[in-house]
């Protein structure tokens, strides 16, 4: 496979403007590749060079954040008053690429609503979103949002592998107020900052079902005042089916340098690249007469990705705390998709945007309390470029041109919140103004007999937000959040050129969300933690399809829901019981073994609209995760992990469709891991299973049809480790 995406649709035959755009993507995905992997190559020798002119430096977090909850503050975010969580991926046995089923099995109410392309993540929270390709939801990467584009078009089309990740942040309710818009919650990636040894390398190599070969590589280390870290990852598998093979490329490269007593610079660059095929959707017919039919024998999607950050943190005094943190990036969709007897649509869809993030914290005493102040100001811009063209064949790479689009987006934001200490209490009052600025325009539309369109907007959106919590003492506490969210409009929203019964909206509004939650949480002991919560939420100004009549539609807010439930999660070591209970350190030499687990209830219903009186798509009743885990450090580790999913609607009308059924049918997943270290921590050998019980099942439909989820599949392989100082 070239490293270019596009480089295997280049015929090198034709002059059209088509092909010269994909060469030109070739370029320069080469040259984002020769630069990503020239800074992974020399760092070594450059830093040597430095060793006996600068001290050691440790960088280190400003609170523990390595779980089960997030600390009060940490940098510029506050947390108290607020649901989340976070969960070390060091504590599990070595995941794959991939496996978010299993990493999210301690999080209540996460619903993976899986695919085998690798670069799209389905993921929905408490019935606030369809989950296809994460709409609804904030994905990030250490503080930086995953998406395509924030506002526009929030799809998630990458993720980075999980091995390069130390910890996942999952921030409920609130979260609008700490980053921005969106009607669900924030799901934040921590990657790995540079380890403090001047040199380390680690090699993991993974083989599995279906052809499956997984490959990542990383090494950093600290030298003087710098540090590094970087990793190249590379997977490939056949598929379950005909037609769903991929192969991905991703690497990234990360340097934190302390540039004096109380300041540091971070400079990321992550680059992806993945080629998959698309298999096609089934009707429930086809899927009980065969789940692994293939429909669409040509469809396939590429990805590519780079995007590059700053972040400089300086201290000021004692106190204060300055972070700035901007980044560019460019990310290219380009599809193509079967139409008719033999056609086939060619989809690009390029996005360049750039954000800046800029964060002040200031730290005072009151009563003998640490106060804590922070606030801000975020710009983002998106250019979203979209084009269609029609191929003759279903396999053909270019053909004239349907439609051509321009869109863009400028995002304006200021924010605030106060922790305010004062005997056991906390009081967290936030805000933030939001200003959004979107443009969608057709320049022409071959496709369609409607008058072209051209819509703009420009809204205003000011979110109030209340966190409370209470020490209860033995680190235990009371919480209660009362927070606002939004969904702004979207590109679709003002001009679908694929719709030709589409009509611009005469006065769509952004959805407004209340979010209500109160519970209790701790960590009583060293071997139990325990986080339990009521939850309610308000989605007023839901946007629906309005019939005008004669098969024409627009976007219209005629839609409130209301949800609302329960969830509860604990996490049991019963050495550590036994430990405490007998006044003995059997852990210290036997490790840790227990129970975890986790449930959501949920009632969810529209209460006005079209919808009226029925359920939001992906709202299921419950969702109960359990499993055990036993882990004796450097020696061996195991989970087995389990997903228990309540049949839910597939789409808000609660209609069958062409597909041929109503609902998700309820599924039963379990998931094995094992990893043992042969020699110390520097060679281990790992294996496990997915779906280990070969559960036949579907857990994403869209109106075309059903997604098939492969049935069990196997895979191990064995990692190395090198450390040098």
């Amino acid at each position: 496979m070239t490293m270019g995406a596009f480089g295997v649709l280049y015929s090198g035959q034709s002059n059209h403007e088509w092909e010269r755009k994909i060469m030109m993507k070739n370029d320069r995905t080469c040259r984002a590749w020769l630069i990503l992997m020239a800074f992974i190559l020399t760092p070594t020798p450059l830093l040597a060079q430095t060793t006996t002119t600068y001290k050691e430096v440790t960088v280190t977090a400003p609170k523990d954040q390595s779980g089960p909850f997030l600390p009060e503050y940490s940098g510029a975010k506050i947390y108290a008053g607020k649901k989340s969580s976070s969960h070390s991926l060091d504590k599990v046995p070595a995941v794959q690429p991939d496996q978010y089923r299993r990493i999210f099995s301690s999080i209540p109410g996460l619903l993976v609503s899986e695919l085998t392309v690798p670069s799209i993540v389905n993921l929905s929270y408490r019935g606030l979103n369809d989950p296809h390709e994460s709409n609804g939801m904030l994905i990030m990467k250490d503080g930086i949002p995953l998406l395509s584009d924030w506002h526009g078009y929030p799809t998630l089309y990458y993720s980075p592998p999980l091995e390069s990740v130390e910890r996942v942040e999952f921030i409920r309710g609130g979260s609008s107020l700490l980053y921005g818009p969106q009607p669900g919650p924030v799901l934040n990636y921590v990657s790995y900052a540079p380890p403090q040894e001047k040199f380390t390398m680690d090699t993991k190599h993974t083989f599995g079902s279906y052809g499956l070969y997984s490959l990542y590589n990383s090494l950093g280390g600290t030298v003087g005042p710098l540090g590094y870290q970087g990793y190249y990852g590379h997977r490939q598998a056949n598929g379950p089916r005909e037609n769903s093979d991929y192969a991905v490329h991703n690497g990234s490269f990360k340097t934190i340098l302390k540039t004096s007593e109380s300041s540091r610079l971070t400079a990321n660059f992550d680059a992806y690249d993945s080629e998959s095929g698309e298999a096609g959707r089934l009707t429930l017919a086809q899927f009980e007469d065969d789940p692994n039919r293939v429909t669409t024998r040509h469809d396939r999607i590429w990805i590519d990705r780079y995007v590059g950050s700053l972040t400089y943190e300086q201290e000021i005094a004692e106190s204060g705390l300055l972070t700035i943190k901007p980044w560019v990036g460019t990310l290219d969709r380009f599809s193509r998709r079967q139409t008719g007897a033999t056609a086939t649509n060619l989809d690009r869809q390029e996005f360049t945007f750039v954000g800046l993030d800029n964060r002040f914290r200031w730290l005072w005493d009151f009563l003998d309390k640490e106060q804590v102040f922070t606030g801000g100001f975020l710009f983002y811009y998106a250019d979203a470029p979209r084009n269609r063209r029609r191929g003759a064949f279903q396999d053909s790479n270019d053909g004239p041109e349907i439609f051509d689009m321009n869109r863009n987006t400028q995002y304006w934001s200021i924010f605030a919140e106060q922790l305010f200490k004062l005997w056991r209490v906390s009081i967290v009052p936030a805000f933030r103004l939001e200003m959004i600025s979107m443009f969608a325009e057709e320049k022409f539309n071959t496709g369609v007999t409607r008058a072209l369109i051209k819509e703009d907007f420009f809204s205003t959106v000011p979110l109030f937000g209340l966190g409370l919590a209470f020490d209860l003492g033995k680190l235990n506490e009371l919480y209660t959040n009362i927070s606002q969210g939004y969904q702004p409009k979207e590109y679709d929203d003002l001009a679908n050129p694929t719709s030709n019964t589409f009509r611009a909206p005469a006065a769509l509004e952004e959805s407004r969300i209340w979010n209500y939650e109160a519970g209790v949480r701790g960590k009583p002991a060293a071997w139990i933690s325990y986080d339990t919560s009521l939850f309610f939420i308000d989605y007023d100004n839901y946007v629906e399809n309005q019939s005008l009549g004669g098969a024409n539609f627009l976007r219209s807010n005629s839609g409130r829901a209301n949800l609302g439930g329960w969830e509860a999660t604990t996490e049991a070591d019963l050495i550590g019981l036994w430990d405490q209970a007998q006044d003995s350190k059997a852990g210290e030499r036997i490790g840790t073994f227990g129970p975890f687990g986790n449930i959501q209830l949920l009632d969810a219903k529209f209460v006005n609209g079209a919808n009226k009186g029925k359920v939001p798509s992906y709202a299921p009743e419950y969702i109960v995760k359990w499993g055990l885990s036993y882990r004796m450090k450097k020696w061996f580790q195991a989970t087995l992990s389990s997903v228990f999913v309540a049949d839910h609607y597939w789409q808000d009308s609660n209609a069958a469709g062409s597909v041929g059924t109503t609902k998700v049918d309820s599924y039963k997943v379990w998931d094995l891991a094992l990893e043992s270290y042969l020699y110390k921590d520097i060679i281990s050998v790992f294996g496990g299973s997915s779906n280990l019980f070969d559960e036949t099942y579907f857990s994403r439909v869209r109106s075309d049809g059903i997604e098939p989820v492969e049935g069990r599949s196997l895979y191990g392989g064995f990692r190395v480790k090198f450390k040098l100082g």
